[in-house]
């Protein structure tokens, strides 16, 4: 995969604190784990301390919480030994940002574990996991934070798990899901879906029609307020492997025809597993040159979407 001059500076220079047991304290400061903002266009998130821009090293779906205190991805990678990594978590304190920790309860040998997305209070992470011989088909997971730590991961039923391939999702501020799916009533490929949450549960999943083509859609990052989302799509014309498309959600409850984010923020690589900041600020996403993490090499991105965005949706 390509990378920039600086991200190789960078990664150079914080290889060994990489693979040390712990950095030094505090890990960070500040938020949005003390990085300074990006601008308009997209460039790599916390290199060195998220971010590890090595190859065949693999970091994606990266989610904050509502208050932004809490910061959950995946890391995979690769070594002697085959694949390790998991699903991280750090979280503010009055000190600093805390040494990303792993979940140990959420990973598991027999499964592929993806697109960890943490929830809106930060007391649950979802994710979507299949046996080897399942292909694409995967179930919907979540793991509960206790007092005594994570809970064993429990699966969700329908609507939120189908027999389908579920490829990515996320969680609105209300705890309604957007979700990607090739469940039956879809019009073939990947189709984005709406599960309301109603009297504290999940309803009936609603096909989002006006977005959906026959070419491949997948992991769409819906704003916290609902008004717009952003999602991979391979359709003609993209850029690259996949790029990222947005789609405005209009007062009538319709929304718009989606449109390609564009240069600054697609590349010539996939661009995919987007996530939108609490704040509706920033943009995070996945670059990646492959969609093997045993074969290819992944980074965190992030992009200030205030000229992405009309000012109504701000």
């Amino acid at each position: 995969m390509v990378r920039t001059t600086q991200s190789r500076a960078i990664a150079g220079s914080v290889a060994l604190m990489i693979c040390s047991v712990a950095f030094a304290e505090p890990f960070a400061t500040g938020p949005y784990l003390g990085q300074t903002p990006p601008g308009p266009t997209a460039q790599v998130f916390a290199p060195g301390l998220v971010s590890d821009t090595r190859p065949q090293m693999w970091e994606s779906h990266g989610t904050f919480s509502a208050d932004g205190n809490t910061f959950c991805y995946l890391r995979s990678a690769i070594d002697r030994s085959g694949r390790v990594g998991g699903v991280f978590i750090t979280e503010k304190t009055s000190q600093g940002w805390t040494n990303p920790q792993l979940i140990e309860r959420i990973g598991d040998k027999e499964h592929s574990t993806w697109a960890p997305c943490l929830a809106p209070d930060a007391n649950s992470i979802y994710f979507a996991r299949a046996l080897p011989n399942q292909g694409s088909t995967a179930d919907l997971y979540r793991c509960d934070r206790t007092a005594h730590g994570w809970t064993v991961p429990r699966v969700l039923g329908p609507p939120l798990s189908s027999p389908a391939a579920e490829w990515g999702f996320s969680i609105a501020a209300d705890n309604s899901f957007y979700l990607a799916s090739t469940r039956q009533g879809g019009r073939g490929g990947g189709d984005v879906w709406y599960v309301p949450f109603v009297d504290n549960t999940w309803s009936q999943a609603i096909n989002i029609a006006a977005i959906n083509t026959r070419y491949s859609d997948g992991a769409p990052g819906v704003a916290p307020d609902k008004s717009f989302l952003i999602f991979n799509s391979v359709r003609p014309r993209r850029r690259g492997g996949a790029d990222l498309y947005l789609s405005l959600r209009q007062s009538d409850g319709t929304w718009t025809t989606p449109r390609n984010l564009g240069p600054r923020v697609n590349s010539a690589y996939l661009d995919i597993c987007p996530s939108i900041s609490p704040d509706k600020k920033y943009l995070f996403f996945t670059r990646s040159d492959g969609f093997d993490p045993r074969k290819y090499s992944a980074d965190i991105y992030w992009v200030a979407l205030k000229e992405h965005l009309p000012e109504s949706h701000r």
